[in-house]
């Protein structure tokens, strides 16, 4: 049952309260708590798990009621305060004000008054109670749909002699669940297809539209095509014009996206861009960093995707990653590629895993936060 806590140090006004509220509090199944000591009464707040409101006076020998509306929202900010007094005292009500009080009332009180600022806290702890329900519920669904997204983005990392393969993938804390894609897709002769995408904004929709993805890529292209040989640049064109119809009625949504297919027999990686970040080459003690341009997904019909390659030697490593790693601010300040680089060939020195080059890009974030999802893939060439 939730409770009302009453604090006065004369009986008699705690007495007269409890008859104001006695109807009221029967009505709402509430009890009635009351202390003339304002330190037994904070105290009493231990064990008292389900008061939501406390009445408290102003003058009080132990304690002003404004300290001790003070301490109760420091420590208990979820119970809602109203204080009670017979002084015009500005300076006390004022800092009562800024302890968050719901309200003041003077004494002598008028009933109907009184019963309608209780009526109204009561109203604000059922609204909060709700927001709070409604907000565990989301969150649960969330982490539901994060869970979902994990397996259905989960593939066999390819083991081979001639590479090595790891990933780190981070949806935003709250959210659990985000718009980066990623999938390492074995093809015949030892060759591999490695995806890397973005879908523009976060949470639930952007986790749907990778679910999409997910569901065509293989079925629809790679099945077909891993026999014959796959062009990342054809890829691409054909991922444009698919997820143009999938989403012909959201024209907003953009994707960026890199595809490259890694040959260790022939040394070289042949690879198309749509508007994907940066990825980096580390070979010894140098970084190149590989870009080319080419439309998001689902801007152009046309967007004439090209492909380009480069020659790969053992030892080299090759990090692709989604631009959340490196957007250490919320006004989307970056880290600059030169610094990146740093970074890279360091961790690269230390043989350090995906999980720990994100905290090294997280320890560049003077808040230590990242705002976006991240997806870091690290490629070994063994």
């Amino acid at each position: 049952m939730k409770k009302i806590l009453l604090i006065d140090d004369e009986k008699s006004i705690l007495n007269s309260l409890k008859r104001e509220l006695s109807d009221w509090c029967t009505e709402m199944n509430i009890v009635i708590l009351s202390h003339t000591n304002p330190l037994e009464a904070f105290n009493s707040l231990e064990t008292e798990k389900d008061v939501f409101l406390v009445i408290s006076d102003l003058r009080m020998p132990e304690m002003l009621g404004s300290d001790l509306l003070l301490k109760i929202k420091d420590v208990y900010p979820g119970i809602i305060t109203i204080l009670l007094t017979g002084y015009s005292e500005i300076d006390e009500i004022m800092k009562a004000v800024k302890a968050g009080i719901f309200a003041y009332i003077l004494k002598p009180w008028d009933e109907k008054y009184l019963l309608t600022e209780i009526n109204k806290a009561f109203e604000l702890f059922r609204l909060r109670e709700e927001k709070a329900k409604y907000l565990q519920m989301l969150d649960e669904e969330l982490k539901w749909g994060g869970e979902l997204q994990k397996k259905l983005l989960e593939r066999e990392i390819p083991k081979s002699r001639s590479i090595s393969v790891d990933v780190e993938y981070l949806p935003l804390p709250m959210l659990y669940c985000g718009g980066d894609y990623y999938d390492f897709i074995s093809l015949p002769h030892g060759n591999y297809f490695v995806l890397l995408g973005d879908v523009a904004g976060h949470g639930l929709k952007a986790a749907f539209i990778t679910t999409i993805l997910k569901t065509i890529i293989y079925s629809e292209y790679v099945r077909e095509h891993q026999t014959v040989g796959i062009s990342p640049a054809d890829f691409l064109t054909w991922l444009n014009s698919r997820i143009s119809t999938e989403l012909s009625q959201f024209p907003d949504i953009l994707i960026t996206f890199v595809a490259m297919v890694i040959n260790p027999s022939e040394k070289k990686i042949i690879f198309a861009n749509a508007g994907q970040s940066h990825f980096y080459l580390i070979r010894g003690e140098k970084t190149h960093a590989i870009y080319d341009e080419g439309f998001c997904l689902n801007i152009t019909d046309d967007p004439k995707y090209k492909n380009r390659s480069f020659s790969i030697k053992q030892g080299d490593q090759i990090y692709m990653f989604t631009d959340g790693l490196t957007e250490i601010r919320e006004n989307k300040a970056t880290i600059s590629k030169e610094v990146t680089g740093k970074i890279l060939i360091t961790e690269a020195g230390k043989n350090s895993s995906p999980a720990e080059i994100v905290e090294a890009f997280r320890q560049e974030s003077s808040e230590g936060l990242f705002y976006d999802d991240i997806t870091l893939i690290s490629i070994r060439i063994n």
